[in-house]
């Protein structure tokens, strides 16, 4: 089953309606990129003139209740939000600001559920940070 049928079965099943809003906001986030809430607010707000801020959040805060997204804080200035949910790592680049999606190191989903030290883990992230491809070959022209 695909991820937006996923989302839109759970959402059903909560009793949230499928609103034309809500439906452009999953599938704002579809298409990746980890947008915060006000980037999804201004992309769709054109396309839909109704839409508010708090349905943007409340859909935020729901998808994210239901396990099926992922609150990034990378940024100490923003959150970020992505519909990736199992552990992987995401690079900031520090000079363009891209945030990037890269692959998890051998093991890390094994870490939730488990303890470490008495400390029972609920979620995994790993941000790194330092120079995407782009800024680095840039650097060294």
């Amino acid at each position: 089953m695909e991820k937006r049928e996923r989302l839109i079965m759970r959402l059903k099943e909560q009793g949230f309606k499928l609103t034309p809003q809500r439906l452009a906001i999953i599938e704002l986030l579809e298409e990746g990129g980890h947008p915060r809430a006000e980037e999804i607010y201004e992309r769709l707000s054109r396309r839909y003139p109704m839409l508010s801020r708090a349905t943007v959040y409340n859909t935020l805060e729901v998808l994210k209740g239901l396990g099926e997204l992922a609150e990034l804080r990378i940024e100490p200035q923003a959150v970020r939000y992505d519909l990736e949910t199992k552990p992987h790592c995401h690079f900031l680049c520090r000079r363009c600001g891209r945030l990037l999606d890269l692959g998890a190191p051998r093991g890390l989903e094994r870490l939730l559920g488990k303890e470490l030290e008495g400390h029972k883990i609920e979620e995994v992230q790993v941000s790194l940070y330092g120079l995407c491809a782009d800024c680095a070959k840039e650097g060294q022209e």
